[in-house]
């Protein structure tokens, strides 16, 4: 059996995850309703990124027994530019400090463009949005690393 599991704070993850589901007809399940993930061969999991972490990913993925049988497919969602090696160098890097290294070393991972719209964010996203940008914005441009030039660039945006 397969499953496509997601954590979405604002849209953009879900809208992902409906889109794969629609493609390939595999049920689609928010991460917090799944209830027996080892039922499934192949395990589909999109998560956004915040703060170096995907959410999510650490309390369903570390829940897998026997993860050799598994198939796992992980699509991460964030605002930093996916084809720049530092950002997937840094993203894989946070998915070693969630998850067992069994299901590390077996996961696929792919990486997505997500969403921001500051008008929909909650008070505490857009304080920690307005701190983050007012700690970068005079970084000198060599310091800054592609996800830092993001938050400048799309700070106060509809991207």
């Amino acid at each position: 059996m397969k499953i496509i599991i997601y954590a979405s704070q604002y849209g953009s993850t879900k809208q992902y995850a409906d889109e794969l589901s629609k493609r390939t007809g595999i049920e689609v399940v928010e991460y917090t309703e799944v209830r027996d993930i080892n039922q499934y061969d192949t395990i589909v999991y999109l998560g956004p990124l915040y703060a170096g972490s995907i959410m999510g990913l650490k309390k369903t993925l570390n829940k897998i027994m026997n993860v050799q049988d598994k198939k796992l497919i992980v699509g991460t969602v964030g605002l930093a530019d996916p084809n720049d090696k530092k950002n997937r160098e840094e993203i894989m890097n946070g998915i070693k400090q969630q998850v067992h290294g069994c299901i590390y070393n077996k996961a696929r991972v792919y990486f997505l463009r997500g969403a921001i719209d500051y008008s929909n964010l909650n008070l505490k996203h857009k304080t920690m949005m307005a701190f983050i940008h007012r700690k970068v914005k005079g970084m000198k441009e060599e310091e800054m690393t592609s996800e830092i030039k993001a938050v400048i660039e799309t700070y106060g945006k509809n991207v």
